[in-house]
């Protein structure tokens, strides 16, 4: 059996279903798609019941992937039972996709969730009233605090297979004289596939009909269309749309009672959360909070794991003990270990620290007021303000930053996010700045580095908001309440969220690290250093064996500056490079493509093409920079 959570975004679904399914849970794309599905096991009355976690939209239309990935499975994979998870305090706007769901005839079970938070608002609802009108069974809950959730999939249980009387939506007369027209010509097919080709939306009809029937579905349902918009001089779609909020209204005002309650604390905090001055500060005081917590206590948790665990026992005794051992069996073994070290020293300190964080400005409902004040700002990259919170956790890692993508809307504001995040100067990139730069050339050269990056990322985020081609969304998104997020909540949510880096880059980084290990043993490194010496010593004046450096830089960007210092002999890098190369080897290894780790998420967000090009474009503006650098520099250094 399988059931199918669905809702709008911040409703509560998620804390739902990791409540229900606890950590058992297993994390995939859609098939063909970078749309993720989450899925766990439940056990109820002695059966197995698979629960699919289907990301949140606002309708079932097909502007977003979301949309689009929800409606396929919806049609195609059928659950069993949907269990539709509604915000009390919102019940109007989420009716709306209720109200679509219902003409899909699939056995459905309202959670209707946040009913303490609704009465906190002085909005009570009747549930069984609720219940009658759609003819559905309705279960009140609190995710956060687990309540009611067994009830809802005992419910559901009882509800598979059922034929359910429920709702139908009383259309205006536009509408039904359209959908007569069609009944004629169609009379097979269900009403939500004459909505859906009346509203032009090709893929929902496609998935439902056979082509044939499909085709002339949709092209008789365009003429009615057109004739009906020439007549009437109404847009079918608006007119859909009006129709299904003026039937959600209507519930609502049947089932709610409205209380008008006290101006509260938590009133007065929004209102200085979401002001265009006091909003603007506390968010870059809360951004700059972020982005210290991850780079200090990842910081501290980094230096701990790989100075106090990995390098005195286990790669200091692994290096002793190999000593003997033929070269490519001691480079595999060692650099595949010094894998190992790179991605658990970037999953638990970084990622786990940031995503913890996150889910604090989640369940707080602070990340949509943070969406909302940067929402200007970000559209002139091409984005909207959701891009505001993988964009600064870019700065602690790249890795969780591209993993954050998910929650962009479109293919093309995925990989303008992307590309940008790629370009953002990362905690091991600020370990060459500040370590070679910062240390040996000066404090405002290594700040000037970080003000060059964000010219780049602005100039890249106009140019490709311009002409990048695709689907750009809107950006609509209800202000969640402030509320206190629970610590078990926020545990579980950083748990499922770090754990997607270990099952997805980590594999990819360990196969890396062995891939240079052996590289090395055969002399490959050498043979590379060599063959790239005329870019690398002609064109952009580097010591020679600086490009071996940047090759490291791969697997890990602040390994570039530690086998800088092994094949210079010396970490007294002023006894070596001039000021003006070490400021270039720092902004090409800021520049040129991401670690290994970050091209494993970008591979696994975006597929080997899109990777391909950000990884070309990353290495040719790296080398045209350094270029520049290097015939301009000396009129700045």
């Amino acid at each position: 059996m399988t059931f199918a959570f669905v809702g709008n975004p911040s409703v509560g679904k998620s804390v739902f279903f990791s409540r229900l399914t606890g950590v058992g849970v297993e994390v995939s794309n859609y098939p063909g798609t970078t749309v993720t599905l989450t899925r766990g096991v439940v056990k109820a009355r002695g059966k197995t019941i698979e629960v699919v976690d289907l990301p949140g939209i606002y309708s079932l239309g097909a502007s977003t992937e979301d949309e689009k990935v929800t409606k396929k499975f919806l049609i195609q994979d059928e659950p069993d039972v949907i269990i539709n998870v509604l915000d009390a305090s919102r019940l109007e706007r989420n009716l709306f996709l209720t109200l679509q769901l219902l003409e899909l005839n699939i056995p459905m079970v309202i959670a209707l969730n946040q009913i303490d938070l609704a009465e906190e608002l002085g909005i009570r609802v009747d549930v069984d009233k609720l219940s009658e009108l759609l003819g559905l069974p309705v279960v009140p809950t609190v995710a956060i605090r687990g309540e009611g959730l067994d009830e809802v999939v005992l419910v559901a249980l009882g509800e598979q297979g059922k034929a359910q009387d429920h709702y139908r939506v009383m259309y205006s007369q536009l509408i039904r004289q359209a959908l007569a027209g069609l009944d004629f010509s169609f009379p097979d097919s269900s009403p939500s596939v004459k909505i859906a080709a009346l509203l032009n939306d090709a893929e929902f009809v496609e998935l439902c009909c056979m082509p044939p029937e499909a085709n002339a579905l949709l092209t008789y349902a365009r003429r009615f269309r057109q004739n009906l918009e020439l007549e009437h001089r109404l847009s079918v779609h608006d007119t859909v749309s009006r129709d299904l909020y003026g039937e959600s209204g209507h519930i609502v005002d049947s089932v709610v009672i409205r209380v008008e309650p006290g101006k509260s604390m938590k009133d007065r905090i929004d209102g200085v959360l979401t002001s265009p001055n006091f909003g603007i500060a506390v968010l870059i005081g809360a951004l700059l909070l972020t982005f210290l917590l991850v780079f200090r206590v990842g910081g501290f948790l980094e230096s701990w794991i790989v100075d106090g665990i990995f390098e005195p026992h286990i790669l200091g005794p692994v290096e002793a003990m190999t000593e003997g051992m033929p070269p490519i069996i001691r480079n595999l073994i060692v650099y595949s270990l010094r894998g190992v070290e790179a991605g658990v020293a970037i999953a638990i300190p970084y990622i786990a620290v940031f995503y913890a964080i996150l889910s604090v400005f989640e369940d707080s409902g602070y990340l949509t007021r943070a969406a909302f004040l940067l929402d200007n700002l970000t559209h002139r990259l091409g984005l909207h303000g959701r891009a505001v919170i993988p964009l600064v956790l870019g700065f602690g890692c790249n890795v969780p930053a591209i993993m954050a993508v998910h929650a962009l809307g479109t293919r093309r504001e995925k990989r303008i996010a992307s590309l940008l995040i790629s370009l953002i100067p990362c905690s091991a990139r600020t370990v060459i700045i500040l370590g070679l730069v910062g240390t040996f050339v000066g404090f405002w050269a290594a700040v000037s580095i970080y003000v060059m990056e964000v010219f780049i990322i602005a100039a890249m985020g106009w140019v490709l908001g311009k002409t990048l081609p695709g689907q750009r969304s809107g950006f609509i998104m209800e202000m969640t309440p402030l509320r206190k997020p629970e610590l078990n909540s926020t545990l579980k949510k950083t748990w499922m969220k770090s754990r997607e880096f270990l099952y997805i880059a980590f594999p990819l980084l360990l196969v890396g690290s062995a891939f240079l290990g052996i590289a090395d043993a055969l002399g490959l490194l050498s043979v590379f250093q060599d063959f790239v010496e005329p870019l690398s010593v002609g064109l952009l004046g580097l010591p020679a064996f600086a490009a071996t450096a940047l090759v490291f830089g791969i697997l890990r960007k602040e390994m570039a500056l530690q086998i800088l210092a092994v094949l210079a002999g010396t970490a007294n890098f002023a006894a070596v490079m001039t000021p003006l190369q070490m400021y270039q080897f720092a902004v090409i290894t800021t520049i040129y493509v991401p670690c290994v780790a970050t091209i494993a998420v970008l591979k696994h967000e975006l597929g080997w093409k899109d990777t391909s090009m950000i990884v070309l474009f990353t290495v040719f503006l790296a080398l045209g920079v350094g270029v520049l650098i290097r015939y301009f520099g000396p009129y700045f250094l």
